[in-house]
């Protein structure tokens, strides 16, 4: 029995204890649980000072009844609050899951990165085979739709006469012909011990390191093709993505010639180095389109090594206006638009109109920080803007 202490000593039995726990049962049993000892005190003091009142039960009634809704509206916000956050925390859980479900695979170019270029001289019948290889993340089975070649800038791309995958990397260079023929018991860094299938219309299973085996042609006599990378389509669970695999720091470049010596002719080996130029070049600048001074500049040091491997130590303006036209044709972005100028004293200056592709505006170049040594032979050549030239 509880015992409250008033101004007026009132003894309470424990039949006003009771009547006052009955009326505590119309509030909500989270209500009571909080304030039921203290309502069951102060009610049985009223109950005994006048244990008969109308409107006091009324009271303890209605205020039990708005007690229970209130206390329900409560729960349902709380428990409508915990199910949302459940179903948002749910919901992202699962795009996550779907996303990296149906998301393309993650490769790296080369065997762990690593990327080897080769150059080969073939006739224009003739099919080399060149391996591309690249690294990924877990086995997944993906559906080769197709494989295109991207060549490098300023060269052709070879044509695509067959494609083979397998599960492993490799440096197969057979020269055999397509399809690829391997020689008997052919395994470790020739083969591997996955076989090779038919990349093109077929499931494969990729795993961490793989290669795609490229039958190559090169059509046109006395020209150069250079391979930057590949753009492979296929589908993962019915979703079509595009692969890339860039060897753009380190091309393929196939030269198409009648020679069967296996000899480089000394264009081939000029087209060859400026392969490597122009990839180093793509490699370090995102876009070419607003550096003028560096086509500028790749140009002219481009024709100074051609000139200097062919033992004439001056390019002429016929070397500048080649280099130029392969790499930056006039319809192309950043379009080196002409090349003039003279040999001064041994010394180059040629004026370049470049046109910047994004502000379609142009830019006139100089050279003018040619070197010559002391035999009378260039060893450098800068270039940068024209030097205003004063009116008489």
């Amino acid at each position: 029995m509880a015992i409250r202490v008033s101004p007026d000593p009132v003894d309470v039995s424990t039949t006003t204890t009771k009547r006052a726990r009955g009326y505590l049962r119309w509030y909500p049993s989270a209500w009571r649980a909080r304030y039921g000892e203290e309502f069951v005190a102060h009610l049985e003091t009223e109950l005994a000072a006048r244990p008969v009142s109308f409107w006091r039960t009324t009271d303890i009634v209605a205020h039990g009844i708005l007690a229970r809704f209130s206390f329900q509206r409560r729960q349902r916000i709380a428990f409508r609050a915990a199910l949302s956050f459940f179903l948002v925390t749910a919901a992202a859980v699962a795009a996550i899951g779907l996303t990296n479900y149906w998301s393309p695979e993650t490769i790296s170019s080369g065997d762990n990165g690593m990327v080897t270029g080769v150059g080969l001289l073939a006739q224009p019948s003739q099919v080399v085979d060149v391996a591309f290889n690249f690294s990924t993340r877990a086995r997944v089975p993906i559906g080769i739709t197709s494989v295109m070649v991207i060549p490098l800038q300023g060269f052709l791309a070879p044509q695509v006469v067959g494609v083979d995958f397998a599960a492993h990397a490799s440096e197969l260079a057979n020269g055999r012909g397509w399809p690829i023929r391997l020689s008997k018991g052919a395994t470790g860094q020739m083969q591997g011990s996955a076989p090779l299938v038919q990349a093109i219309g077929s499931t494969v299973t990729l795993a961490r390191t793989n290669v795609f085996w490229l039958g190559l042609r090169a059509p046109l006599l006395h020209h150069a093709y250079a391979v930057a990378g590949l753009r492979v389509f296929y589908e993962r669970r019915g979703v079509g993505h595009t692969m890339m695999i860039n060897q753009s720091s380190s091309p393929d470049v196939i030269c198409a010639s009648s020679s069967s010596a296996g000899r480089f002719p000394p264009w081939c080996s000029r087209e060859n180095q400026a392969a490597q130029t122009m990839a180093m070049f793509a490699a370090t600048k995102h876009s070419t389109a607003e550096l003028p001074s560096d086509q500028a500049q790749l140009v002219a040091q481009l024709s100074l090594s051609d000139a200097q491997a062919a033992g004439r130590g001056v390019p002429t303006l016929v070397d500048v206006r080649h280099w130029a036209a392969q790499f930056f044709p006039a319809h192309g972005p950043g379009a080196i638009r002409s090349v003039t100028g003279v040999i001064s004293v041994g010394v180059p200056e040629w004026r370049f109109v470049i046109r910047r592709a994004l502000s379609d505006t142009f830019v006139v170049l100089c050279t003018n920080r040619g070197r010559v040594d002391s035999g009378g032979g260039m060893i450098g050549v800068g270039v940068e803007r024209c030097p205003v030239q004063k009116r008489a």
